[in-house]
């Protein structure tokens, strides 16, 4: 048996650029992965990371930051529109039952909310300010707070699911390049190219304080992450390579951690905001614990006089706890669970892999890493009668002759050692490379046995193409589009969705294999095509 080693396959896989879970009011324990083409990884999280579906990308698309919303409580117009107390609560039920919502945004200045179902696009809107660098959305679930190339931050509102601009704040002379609210959704937090944190106010769209960096050097520092933790301090994460802690009340620094060799381009904190993760261009994963007396922060209490508690008050400090290398280059995204049953640290970059452990034993607990390549959707398609390969990248699709070797004697095949080269006489040969006229990338693609018959699908549906050779040696192929396929009965009539996550044609090729993203698997026949 001979094995081709294909290395002129020429995919590349895509970075991974944003990591957020979903809401821990949310019943769908998803985390979303986005990738710098704009494909979005829906991950389960329950027990392992479990990769469930793939939103595809819009072409030529980008993607720089992922959100998520779950809004469970009604807004102020809800509750002049719902006047007794039992429409009141069934409302509440029906939003806290609700899917939770996903947007992504990049340098394109588009703001996208899409469909988990369907996975494609469910509304999109104007940044009205270029590319938008980071997004994020407010405690309560209503609003979007988007920071944008022109140094603007705008709102919007996505109340009962809308997607609708709201407000602009007052301009900075930088780049919005991070951006956090606080626990009481008062004030944004935002990070600049200009070496400053700043402090807005929610209500009035105004500045409130402003915190600068030194400089290295004659450039300015770049804040490329700010969170608020729980009670209130602010972590920010810069160019420099150190994280500071910045005082809720003073708003200066209280601590300053060389957390990095280079720049900190992500961080996450826990749900209890009592741990923070850093890492960036160097590639380690840095971890910082709030420690009172030496030992985790918590709070404690004891009977006092008559029986009542009196809470002990310890002065807490932040240590740098540990750190791990999971990644070979640039992390450019991590993020922490949000369900406290389920503690998971997920983090990913230039290395294009997902790598993940749990939280609480970092950093002694090693990675588990997922391949770069698409765990559901091969790139890769055989047609083994006729040695040829079909790539999927993209919304482009590149046909493969196999090349071929000197058959072995049988003695000298006795003598030969397993996995020793053979001699190629013909080399591979690149027959075809078509660019598909979709919306979004491709879902996935297969070639028949024979290699006459291609399929693919975007998210609107399946597309089957007739290959025809037009000599003997193969070098020179036709291709033309079937128009009237797929039949329009090939799903139930009430199925909103026709794009195809898997396809296989049968071994004879009278039949095409299709499971749809709603889960539907249909067998059509081609005969008649």
């Amino acid at each position: 048996m001979q094995v081709h080693r294909c290395r002129f396959v020429d995919y590349v896989p895509q970075s991974i650029n944003a990591i957020e879970f979903a809401p821990s009011t949310s019943a769908y324990p998803y985390a979303a992965v986005g990738r710098a083409n704009g494909d979005i990884e829906l991950w389960r999280t329950k027990g392992n990371l479990v990769h469930e579906k793939t939103i595809p990308g819009m072409i030529n698309g980008s993607l720089e930051t992922l959100t998520w919303a779950h809004q469970t409580q009604l807004t102020e117009d809800d509750l002049e529109i719902f006047d007794t107390p039992k429409e009141r609560a069934d409302a509440t039920a029906r939003l806290a039952e609700s899917a939770p919502r996903l947007f992504s945004a990049g340098l394109n200045a588009v703001i996208i909310e899409w469909d988990l179902a369907k996975l494609v696009p469910k509304a999109a809107v104007d940044s009205y300010g270029g590319a938008v660098w980071c997004m994020a959305t407010n405690h309560a679930q209503t609003k979007l707070a988007v920071g944008t190339e022109d140094g603007h931050i705008r709102i919007f509102d996505i109340t009962n699911n809308a997607l609708v601009y709201k407000s602009c704040f007052n301009k900075v002379n930088s780049r919005i390049l991070s951006v956090a609210w606080s626990q009481d959704d008062k004030t944004i937090v935002t990070g600049s190219a200009d070496s400053c944190v700043r402090i807005w106010d929610a209500a009035t769209h105004t500045m409130a304080t402003r915190m600068t960096l030194p400089k290295e050097g004659r450039d300015s520092t770049l804040v490329w992450s700010v969170i608020v933790l729980k009670n209130g301090t602010i972590v920010s994460g810069d160019s420099r390579g150190r994280v500071s802690f910045w005082s809720p009340t003073m708003h200066v620094i209280e601590q300053e951690f060389r957390a990095l060799g280079a720049d900190v381009l992500c961080l996450t904190a826990d749900e209890t905001g009592h741990t923070v993760f850093a890492s960036g261009v160097d590639p380690k994963i840095t971890q910082f614990k709030l420690l009172a007396g030496g030992s985790v922060a918590a709070e404690s209490a004891i009977n006092g006089a008559g029986g009542k508690k009196k809470l002990i008050i310890r002065p807490k400090k932040w240590q740098l706890a540990g750190f791990r290398r999971y990644h070979t280059h640039d992390v450019r995204a991590i993020a922490v669970s949000s369900h406290l049953d389920n503690d998971l640290i997920i983090s990913g970059g230039t290395d294009t892999q997902v790598a993940y452990c749990q939280a609480r034993p970092f950093p002694n607990e090693n990675p588990h890493r997922q391949p770069c390549f698409p765990p559901l959707n091969s790139v890769i398609s055989v047609a083994p009668e006729a040695n040829l390969i079909l790539q999927r990248q993209g919304n482009t699709l590149k046909l493969w002759a196999l090349g071929k070797a000197e058959p072995a004697s049988r003695l000298l095949a006795d003598q030969m050692e397993s996995g020793q080269a053979l001699q190629v006489y013909q080399r591979q040969k690149d027959l075809l490379r078509m660019e598909l006229k979709t919306k979004t990338n491709l879902l996935c693609s297969t070639i028949s046995p024979s290699g006459s018959l291609i399929a693919a699908s975007d998210a609107e549906g399946p597309k089957l193409y007739s290959v025809t050779y037009v000599d003997d040696s193969r070098s020179t192929v036709r291709v033309r589009r079937i128009s009237d396929f797929p039949p329009s009965d090939f799903v139930p009539d009430f199925s909103e969705n026709l794009g195809a996550v898997q396809m296989r044609f049968t071994a004879d090729e009278t039949r095409l294999v299709i499971a749809t993203v709603e889960g539907f698997v249909s067998v059509v026949d081609i005969t008649g095509w």
